[in-house]
């Protein structure tokens, strides 16, 4: 009966095994054919256009990425990368949205992509500490839109993305990444191209967590919550919805 036993459970370990090895193989081809010009083929960064690039492609041995739902010095949920390949990374960047990216593809450039970085294998999602979204969006009204303009100048928004939201700003020249190269603020007035959405929930996401490595900060520990709902009612009813919600 024991070489019965440890042959069936060779069978069904060593399928598992496999399957696991062939989810990585699936996804460094992927990787390799439409990641690596960029990215690097050991993703570092420093694919063959990389150099070429305005913002510099993800090192992806680092393990840090801009668009998280974590906290800070957290890894980002399997989610969030997910939905980064889906949407890509906006205007002014070579990112793509691989929107037309199947689910099975994604998953497998995932594995491979989380397999550069050893903390990936460590530390699961379910210990990552999360940021909380709020359960009920606050009514949105002509008075919240107008404290939320009051907050865009008093905490000098417009110093990065200007006044009219174009992204000129006095501020906008001068601004780098974390690695020190160059980048520019998003034009607020195309919200189709914001890299987490621009749903009211998006805007709040945004700017409760702030874009890890850009100059983007976290207000969480800055403003209250309900200043935070302001700042997001005045920009998805400027930038977003325009003038539809509420009286200019």
């Amino acid at each position: 009966m024991k070489p019965l036993l440890l042959a069936l459970l060779l069978s069904l370990l060593f399928p598992l095994q496999a399957g696991q090895e062939n989810l990585l193989e699936r996804g460094r081809r992927i990787y390799l054919d439409s990641c690596a010009s960029c990215h690097g083929i050991s993703g570092r960064g420093d694919g063959l256009v990389a150099a070429n690039l305005f913002v510099k492609p993800r090192d992806f041995t680092l393990g840090r990425y801009k668009i998280k739902s974590t906290a800070d010095g957290e890894l980002p949920l399997h989610e969030d990368l997910y939905t980064t390949i889906g949407f890509g990374m906006g205007q002014r960047n070579s990112m793509p949205a691989w929107a037309a990216m199947s689910s099975g593809d994604r998953q497998a450039v995932l594995a491979y992509i989380k397999s550069l970085y050893p903390r990936f294998a460590e530390e699961a999602d379910a210990a990552l500490k999360i940021i909380p979204l709020p359960l009920i969006e606050p009514l949105i009204t002509s008075e919240t839109i107008r404290r939320g303009q009051k907050l865009y100048d008093d905490l000098e928004c417009w110093k990065c993305h200007g006044y009219d939201g174009s992204g000129n700003g006095p501020s906008s020249a001068a601004l780098v990444d974390g690695k020190g190269n160059k980048i520019s603020p998003p034009d607020l007035s195309k919200p189709w191209l914001f890299i987490r959405g621009s749903s009211r929930m998006d805007l709040y996401q945004t700017i409760n967590i702030g874009i890890a490595g850009s100059a983007m900060p976290s207000l969480n520990d800055i403003i209250a919550d309900e200043m935070i709902w302001d700042l997001v009612d005045f920009l998805y009813h400027e930038f977003v919805h325009i003038g539809e919600l509420a009286p200019r």
